[in-house]
């Protein structure tokens, strides 16, 4: 039988839901007054849209082998001149989307140019970035929360639900699905997570690299616009600072969603699963009672754990596909033709 079908197979792909399975199930009996409800659940499904997009958004060039800490800094900077352009500037909600989300594919732009093209270390980039638009927020809102009127229409695509589900899960989940199809069925989501899972073996088998990191930044600052964008419709306001909070959260998802549904692989189902069961789990320490402080060790513990883990889980994998049958001979360098697999796959 397929290993795909065994019990460990099922267990390795699967095993982020049966955690959040078993979150909510503790915590509704804790709770059973308030956690198991469906206000609870609209809440952490809306409220933590924002930081699903920043996730998503910090995935995508994981998934190539680079890391993008200056994602959370876009979204503040992206929150801050939507709100500005509205409410200080007067613009209709969807020209100022529009230049929103120009303004995080510039951003993203400039730092896959300096990972890609110019060769330098995507952290120190995306760190030196990160701040340099954070500078900017800051001067753009005079450090200052941006509060104001805005149109009700625009309101209502944060506020608003769908036959019970919250709009802003929807787009979440609408990103999630273009990725997934992205990362599944096209030649450039192939080639992405084969320059993340092997970047020699790619460059021996001829990828693109250079073009594949910039469209991967370009896509994440893409996503932390759209994040912004979605966090002044269902908040009404802006504060150039909320960022910060966003960063570990956000890795520690996309870490934790690499141990599961494509076990060794960042993906996005992954990455919003793990990010809700985080949150729920959050929630559920709220409502019983928890100091602020402890959502920092929660975090912080859930990111260490999370890197571990999907670490442990992409070696294994690697391992077991170096592995040649002992009836073939080896035709090429194992590096290689793991992006091969990974390409065919």
């Amino acid at each position: 039988m397929n290993s795909s079908f065994t019990l460990r197979g099922l267990l390795s792909r699967y095993s982020l839901v049966g955690v959040f399975v078993v979150v909510a199930v503790i915590f509704s009996i804790l709770k059973p007054g308030t956690y198991p409800t469906s206000h609870t659940a609209q809440s952490i499904a809306s409220t933590n849209a924002v930081l699903a997009m920043v996730a998503l958004a910090a995935m995508v060039p994981l998934a190539a082998g680079q890391f993008d800490v200056s994602v959370a800094a876009q979204l503040s900077f992206a929150q801050s001149l939507m709100a500005g352009l509205v409410i200080k500037q007067g613009w209709s909600p969807l020209a100022a989307m529009v230049v929103v989300i120009l303004v995080g594919l510039v951003v993203g732009a400039v730092n896959g140019v300096l990972v890609g093209y110019a060769k330098l270390n995507s952290f120190i980039v995306t760190l030196a970035s990160g701040v340099l638009v954070h500078g900017l927020a800051q001067w753009y809102t005079n450090g200052e929360s941006i509060f104001g009127t805005m149109p009700r229409w625009f309101l209502r695509l944060g506020r608003g639900s769908v036959v019970g589900v919250p709009l802003p899960l929807v787009y979440v989940l609408a990103a999630a699905a273009v990725l997934v199809i992205a990362y599944e069925y096209t030649t450039w989501g192939r080639r992405s997570t084969a320059t993340g899972a092997n970047p020699r073996a790619a460059e021996i088998v001829g990828l693109p690299i250079r073009r594949l990191t910039l469209n991967a930044f370009v896509v994440a600052g893409a996503l932390a616009a759209i994040g912004g964008v979605i966090s002044v419709s269902l908040l009404g306001s802006a504060s150039p600072n909320v960022g910060g909070s966003y960063l570990f959260p956000a890795f520690a998802a996309a870490f934790l969603g690499a141990t599961s549904i494509r076990p060794g692989r960042f993906n996005p189902i992954g990455t919003v699963l793990a990010l809700y069961m985080l949150q729920a789990g959050i929630t559920g320490l709220r409502q019983l009672g928890a100091q602020s402080y402890v959502e920092d060790f929660f975090n912080g513990a859930a990111l260490v754990t999370a890197v571990a883990l999907s670490t442990w889980t992409a070696r294994r994998r690697s391992v077991v596909r170096r592995e040649p049958a002992p009836t073939q001979p080896v035709e090429a360098p194992h590096e290689a033709k793991e992006s091969v697999d990974v390409l065919g796959s």
